[in-house]
């Protein structure tokens, strides 16, 4: 064998040796994006979810919620005429499935593999996911913007997000 001929393929080891090490470290990077994106979207469908929630009771309910651990049900009054909402949680597939049922259909809401239900304290509901429980006061909106001095539109917040400490237990 030549010298050129050894060096070409001392080259093309070193080469490959390089390329392989650049693959390894961009299919990591990669991998490790894939999953951050994932986990990001699942946190943003949980406040997205729960702002919907909060959105729906407080602009249009006329009356407190009624809470049971798989249902939260109110009325509310949109263009003048009354309905009631459901928030409703099924289990398929293995998932933990929120729904809201009102006379416009069915739609999903949030979908968790984590166990999902609802609870009622004093003055309060809330929603379980997990380990964190979210907190809304369950009154009627104008009782709560008046004592709040809220104006028209206002919402209240969720209380903070709490781990495990619900109200209920």
């Amino acid at each position: 064998m030549s010298f050129v001929t050894t060096q070409l393929i001392i080259y093309l080891f070193v080469s490959l040796t390089f390329l392989g090490i650049t693959a390894l470290c961009l299919n990591t990077v990669i991998s490790h994006l894939f999953q951050t994106t994932q986990s990001l979207e699942g946190d943003l469908d949980l406040m997205m979810a729960l702002d919907s929630m909060r959105h729906d009771f407080w602009y249009k309910s006329i009356c407190v919620a009624q809470v049971s651990a798989n249902a939260l049900s109110f009325r509310e009054k949109v263009d003048g005429k009354e309905k009631s909402v459901w928030y409703r949680i099924d289990i398929e597939d293995g998932n933990y499935v929120l729904k809201r049922v009102a006379n416009d259909g069915v739609n999903v809401i949030y979908s968790s593999k984590e166990p999902v239900s609802f609870y009622e304290a004093e003055g309060i509901w809330g929603v379980r996911i997990g380990s964190l429980c979210f907190e809304m006061l369950n009154a009627t909106p104008s009782s709560v913007r008046e004592k709040l001095g809220l104006k028209t539109g206002e919402l209240p917040p969720f209380l903070t997000p709490r781990y495990f400490g619900c109200a209920s237990e």
